[in-house]
């Protein structure tokens, strides 16, 4: 046993426990199954009823991957519930990988303080105050573009200019990040959009700006409301495809070449665009269902092709926080330490790249 259990054992902390749990996407049994103990007494853990002894936090912490000192208590935490995220649907994933997702966001919320104190993170400009809500989701749409000098045409560089303005963006790391659509919430006046590993660049922008939308109309979220989503999905199409721009330029009668290169200039897609013209009267609701069924046979509903203007937007704000903050006295094995987390952990976090090299191994004829 690590001679250090037993003093995090004195000083342990419940509600690290289940944030370790949840970002390691376990349940109860599933955690209790993996250090040989009840599901009952993990429970007992979390609420505070019971204290594992070093033994078992040392057990904890080789199944959840984080040091075991990551379980004392003394640190500020945030926890964040489902019901203060803007959620799409509560239906499409389980209760567990929700959970995940939030966890993360509770640790990278610690992630930003810590860099925060290290250096000067961009303060929230959006133009607006969250919540402010102008008028309806279209004017709030105009306004930003007006607000953010982009009068016509695309919004080309949408997380970069997100990021300069003091939004945080993160890509959920994992596999399990698949079944997740984006999501945000607003934390202490830093709000945070999370984006999947869902769909492709011009998908993930339409979901960027559909969370920020969220973010800009409803300040109290309300997870899976459908008159939530129908106006972030208002406001996304107004904020990248103006429909005094897109109108006039929808090719009728339809025609899928001309509507690629159309979404490609202005970094949507097809499928986005061509709703977009059902909402704006251009087309109708057979032409729509013609449309999405030939898009359904080239296969773009899922795997659209992804012009070289658009190649996939990276969240990059916290990565070059933390390489300024090592330039300045705050290493990523300091910051690791200071979090209680494995480097490679924290290199997850931050959305930066394993620098360790792959090993291949070639099979041999003999």
């Amino acid at each position: 046993m690590h001679p250090d259990a037993s003093v995090v054992a004195q000083a342990f902390a419940p509600a690290r426990l289940t944030m370790a749990r949840e970002l390691a996407g376990m349940r109860k049994r599933d955690l209790a199954e993996a250090i040989d103990r009840t599901a009952a007494a993990v429970s007992q853990y979390e609420l505070g009823q019971a204290r594992p002894s070093g033994e078992t936090l040392q057990r904890c912490a080789a199944a959840l991957d984080v040091p075991v000192s990551f379980f004392t208590a003394g640190r500020p935490q945030l926890r964040l519930d489902t019901a203060g995220a803007h959620f799409r649907s509560l239906r499409t994933t389980a209760a567990y990988q929700r959970q995940q997702a939030l966890a993360h966001v509770e640790l990278l919320w610690e992630l930003i303080d810590q860099l925060d104190n290290a250096l000067e993170l961009p303060a929230l400009d959006l133009g607006l105050p969250l919540g402010a809500r102008p008028g309806g989701p279209a004017a709030v749409a105009a306004m930003i573009r007006q607000l953010w000098n982009v009068p016509t045409g695309p919004v080309v560089h949408l997380v970069r200019t997100l990021e300069a303005r003091g939004i945080v963006l993160t890509q959920l790391p994992g596999v399990d990040a698949e079944t997740i659509d984006a999501f945000s919430a607003a934390l202490h006046g830093r709000p945070i959009i999370v984006l999947s590993h869902k769909g492709n660049p011009m998908r993930q922008r339409f979901s960027v700006a559909h969370e920020l939308g969220h973010l800009l109309l409803h300040p109290e979220p309300a997870p899976g409301d459908a008159r939530h989503e129908r106006e972030a999905n208002a406001f996304a199409a107004e904020l990248l495809m103006p429909a005094d721009e897109i109108r006039d330029r929808l090719p009728s009668p339809v025609d899928i070449t001309e509507l690629k290169e159309i979404a490609d200039g202005y970094g949507v897609s097809v499928a986005a665009l061509a709703y977009r013209g059902k909402d704006l009267g251009v087309y109708s609701d057979p032409t729509l269902r013609r449309v999405m069924a030939t898009l359904a046979r080239l296969g773009w509903r899922t795997n659209e092709p992804v012009g070289s203007r658009y190649p996939g937007e990276r969240p990059e704000l916290l990565v070059r926080a933390a390489e300024l903050a090592e330039r300045h006295g705050l290493p990523l094995p300091v910051l690791a330490e200071r979090l209680h987390l494995p480097l490679p952990r924290l290199r997850g976090l931050l959305g930066m790249p394993d620098p360790r090299p792959r090993l291949r191994l070639i099979h041999g004829d003999g």
